[in-house]
Parts: C-alpha cells; sequence; structure tokens
C-alpha cells in the first residue's frame, strides 16, 4: 500500500509551525523544508492490511551550486505539537511499527528538489484501530539552513471507517433477483435490518424493505406520524409512539420475528428495544422477485414510486434466526458482520460506490439491482475522531 499524501489532514497554521512552505521561502535565505503542501497525512489501519509505505522529499527554493545533504529521523516528542493544536490524547507509533530505509539524501547542484525519503510501517494491523498513534518525521541536520516552519511530516494512523460508501435512495427503488429463493422461503425465524438515514419524511409513507400487503418494514401509514416505524402484515400492522426514526441521522432498525413463539416481533431502535409484540403470520416467504413495481421484495420502496425513502440506506440484511439483543448491540454489529455468519442468508451492504448493481455478500447469489441511477455517498461510519 504506498502512501504518498493520502487523505491529507490540513493543520491549518498551527502558529507557524505546520505552515506550508511556499510563501515563506522567500522571508528567509535559503533553507531546506519538506516539500507538501500538507503537513500531515493518514494512515487507516485496516486488519488485512499489515504493512505500508510512504515517501516525501525534501526542497529549497534556489539551486546551489553544490549538493545539500539532508539527513532525517523519528521524533515523537513532537506527538505533543500535534496533540496541542488538535486537541487531540494521540501516542506516539511505537518502536518496531517504523524505519526510515532511506535517512539521508541529497538536493544536487543546481536542482532544488531532492530524491524520495522512504518511509516504511509494519505490524499495521496489531495496532489499537480505536487509538490515534502519530509518528512525526523530521529534518534532523542539513548542510545548509532548516526552515523549521516546515522541517516535519506528520503520519497520522487511526482505524478505517467500516463503511465509506453508501447510496441515496431519494426517488429510487431496489429490487432482488432470488437465484436461490430458498434461503429466503418460509422464514418461521427471521431478523431483518437495516442501517438508514433519512434526510425528510414529508409523505404518508415511506418504505424499508419487504413485500406490501404481506411482510413489509415501513415508516409512517395513515393515523401515525410520518416519522413512526411499523411493520405491515397481511394479518394487520404493529407500531407504537417509542418507534421514532430521527432524520440526518445514521439508525439502525432491526426487526425479529419468531413465528414458533406466536408469532413474536421484537423492534430494537438502535439497539434498544422499544417494541415486543406478536402478529402471528406464520412463516414468512420474502424471496418473491418482482413482478412489477408493486409486487415482490423491494429495497426503499413499495406499492408506489410515492412512498421512497428519501435518504441514505446500507447494511441491509435478512437472517434466518432470531439475533438475541446482545447479538445485535455487539461491537462494530451496526455497520458490519461477517458474511458467513450462521443464519445470514441475505447480506447487501451498499458499498459499491458506483453502478446501480448491489452484491449479497453471502454467496447466495441474490443480488439487488437498483431502477434509477445511484447517486453514491462518501462517509465514514463509524466516525473516527
Amino acid at each position: 500500500m504506498k502512501l504518498k499524501n493520502i487523505i491529507k489532514v490540513s493543520l491549518l497554521t498551527m502558529g507557524v509551525a505546520l505552515t506550508a512552505c511556499g510563501d515563506d521561502v522567500e522571508n528567509f535565505d535559503n533553507k531546506v523544508y519538506v516539500q507538501a503542501a500538507e503537513k500531515t497525512s493518514t494512515v487507516l489501519l485496516k486488519s488485512t492490511v499489515p504493512t505500508g509505505e510512504a515517501t516525501l522529499q525534501v526542497a529549497m527554493a534556489r539551486p546551489m551550486e553544490e549538493d545539500v545533504t539532508v539527513t532525517f529521523k523519528a521524533d515523537p516528542s513532537k506527538v505533543s505539537v500535534y496533540n496541542t493544536f488538535y486537541g487531540a490524547t494521540a501516542e506516539a507509533l511505537p518502536e518496531g511499527h517504523y524505519s526510515i530505509a532511506n535517512p539521508e539524501v541529497s538536493i544536487k547542484a543546481g536542482g532544488v528538489t531532492s530524491d524520495d525519503v522512504t518511509v516504511n510501517f509494519t505490524g499495521l494491523n496489531t495496532l489499537d484501530s480505536e487509538q490515534i498513534y502519530v509518528l512525526p518525521v523530521t529534518i534532523e541536520k542539513a548542510s545548509i539552513g532548516v526552515l523549521e516552519s516546515g522541517a516535519t511530516m506528520y503520519y497520522v494512523f487511526k482505524g478505517a471507517a467500516l463503511i465509506n460508501t453508501v447510496p441515496n435512495l431519494t426517488k429510487n427503488l431496489v429490487w432482488v433477483q432470488w437465484d436461490n429463493p430458498a434461503v429466503a422461503s418460509d422464514l418461521r425465524k427471521l431478523t431483518a435490518e437495516a442501517l438508514v438515514r433519512v434526510e425528510k419524511f414529508g409523505k404518508m409513507l415511506t418504505s424499508v424493505m419487504g413485500i406490501e400487503g404481506y411482510f413489509l418494514i415501513r415508516i409512517g401509514d395513515a393515523g401515525i406520524p410520518e416519522n413512526q416505524l411499523q411493520l405491515a402484515t397481511r394479518n394487520g400492522n404493529l407500531s407504537n409512539a417509542d418507534l421514532v426514526i430521527p432524520t440526518n441521522e445514521w439508525t439502525h432498525i432491526a426487526l425479529t420475528y419468531d413465528a414458533d413463539n406466536g408469532g413474536e416481533v421484537v423492534i430494537y431502535i438502535n439497539g434498544k428495544e422499544m417494541l415486543r409484540d406478536k402478529k402471528d403470520c406464520g412463516g414468512i416467504n420474502w424471496a418473491q422477485t418482482r413482478t412489477d413495481e408493486g409486487n415482490g421484495f423491494w429495497i426503499g420502496h413499495s406499492y408506489n414510486r410515492e412512498r421512497w425513502l428519501e435518504g441514505n440506506i446500507c447494511e441491509v440484511r435478512v437472517w434466518n434466526r432470531v439475533l438475541s439483543k446482545d447479538e445485535i448491540n455487539s461491537k462494530d454489529h451496526f455497520y458490519e458482520v461477517n458474511p458467513q455468519s450462521d443464519g445470514l442468508v441475505s447480506y447487501w451492504r451498499f458499498n459499491e460506490g458506483a453502478g446501480t448493481s448491489i452484491l449479497d455478500h453471502t454467496g447466495n447469489g441474490n443480488n439487488a439491482t437498483a431502477v434509477e441511477a445511484i447517486t453514491w455517498n462518501a462517509v465514514e461510519l463509524p466516525a473516527k475522531n
């Protein structure tokens, strides 16, 4: 993974300590500095990526008649500068996780930039993804003066977001081609989940997932508020005033159903139980491919096009078992699960970032398709400070 100024975080001015050097050099004697528009570069920690590499160069304003030599070193003491500016609690990247392959470089006579300095990172997958680490790499010495305001590059290490892109389903609708219908037929035990961010309601019904007139998770209805979650079934509906879905907030919805326990339904909002009731509907067959826009299993649609979900959706899952409250609230469950998890029969992450095809990550082959072109939005979930 080669990292050269990726996902940069501007330190703005940090007094003058981290100011970009382009304008400063004219006010000083010819001095060397790290050549970079920003003086930080973020390295995202992922369990599957143990190593990384970054490169940097030094430069000066005017060429010299002789070679200029510059030596770099890691300087953990400068982490305090980063923390002071951000009000952060970053730790120094531990020794053993980095090395500078060629700490001494030259700017050749007549030139103004050096060859690359290469910094190698190892064991990144063993670091705590909840902690922020910083490695300051600074100019230790040079054969001419050093511009202190541009002498250091700060490499920032933090856990990668689990979700980086999501679709906006406003005025859109997604259907499933059930090439393997057996996995979602006659579900006597069922858990359905989705992570949504509704931008606004403003209409009577907003659809989440399911089949109209059969077993459908939706928001709003005649006689209840437009922002109140509801399970609509062939044997009547379930809802209550605790099932409020906020706007412009990421909200995890989980619904469990157990036909073998009298049709018990439990609904969770952000992991908190908000409804427990019974509605016996027998085994649920969600494996129905649409025949037109009013039939079959849909995501973000039911009955007609006036019932779209205005906002974002991702992490849509169907299980053939009842998840416990502890499972729903387990670490990072809202944002990601193992596609091979016990009982997971359909898993549409909605993280493609392009196109209209949505992969079923379970390997069961029940992929989904958006009817209209999708607008993809960049996100960072869960958010990392």
